[in-house]
């Protein structure tokens, strides 16, 4: 009878191990995400191979993610709009180096939701902080001939909302986001624009890196790998940003 008592603490035990193994346990990453890629990572992170990892995302302008960095904010990887940000926090001891990727190209539309709002003002982001709005503000000095005034938004994202409720009658605003407002409204709206050649503007190169400080090392480099699957290449062209170089061909 002891024996058979013996027997079945081991089999408890062994029970108690394997489910409070923190390896069969979800890891928690917070990425840091420019504004403009917000609704796209939303949707990748519902992927399959992404199954096993709760992702909580925070979206800001990358300028001011890359302040929260540099103050030791908690997050592990940081999604920035541009290139330079990543570099600097490599330089500064805040990020991996072996890490940095460029996971996205940055597309710019030219909308105009209705004729019906009638003023000169176009709504770019904001270009001391916002590298598509360095983009815009360069493509609109060199190629939009029509008197405007520039309305200053904080983020791609917040030229979009100026532009959505009429405070600006066009902007220069990021496809993604007009790909995503028309997937979820199906609002043809968000159809009512024109696509900026990227010939026409700086290449708005966006780039990624994990955070040194990162307690989840492993877990936030299978998301990196993830970001450079060619099948998540795919979808962004899908979602509005233009495929890397070396992504053109697979």
């Amino acid at each position: 009878m002891l024996k058979l008592y013996n027997t079945w603490c081991g089999y408890l035990l062994l029970l108690l191990v394997v489910f409070s193994n923190p390896l069969n346990a979800k890891e928690t990453l917070h990425i840091a995400v420019a504004s403009n890629f917000k609704p796209v990572l939303q949707t990748l992170v519902t992927n399959p191979a992404l199954k096993n990892i709760n992702i909580k995302i925070s979206a800001a302008s990358s300028g001011v993610l890359h302040s929260q960095i540099m103050h030791g904010a908690p997050y592990d990887i940081f999604l920035s709009a541009d290139a330079a940000r990543p570099h600097a926090l490599i330089k500064d001891g805040f990020a991996l180096k072996n890490s940095l990727t460029t996971y996205a190209i940055g597309l710019l539309a030219l909308w105009q939701p209705s004729n019906s709002v009638i003023n000169n003002k176009l709504a770019i982001a904001n270009p001391r902080f916002s590298p598509y709005g360095q983009s815009s503000a360069h493509y609109a000095k060199n190629y939009i001939k029509t008197p405007y005034e520039f309305v200053y938004g904080n983020n791609i994202t917040h030229a979009f909302q100026f532009v959505e409720t009429g405070n600006a009658a066009k902007g220069l605003v990021a496809l993604s986001t007009l790909k995503s407002a028309y997937r979820k409204t199906k609002n043809k709206k968000y159809l009512n624009y024109t696509l900026i050649e990227p010939e026409k503007h700086p290449e708005i190169t966006q780039q990624g890196v994990i955070i040194s400080a990162t307690k989840h090392l492993t877990t936030a480099k299978k998301f990196m790998a993830f970001l450079n699957d060619p099948s998540t290449a795919k979808t962004l062209l899908e979602l509005g940003y233009k495929a890397k170089e070396s992504d053109v061909s697979k």
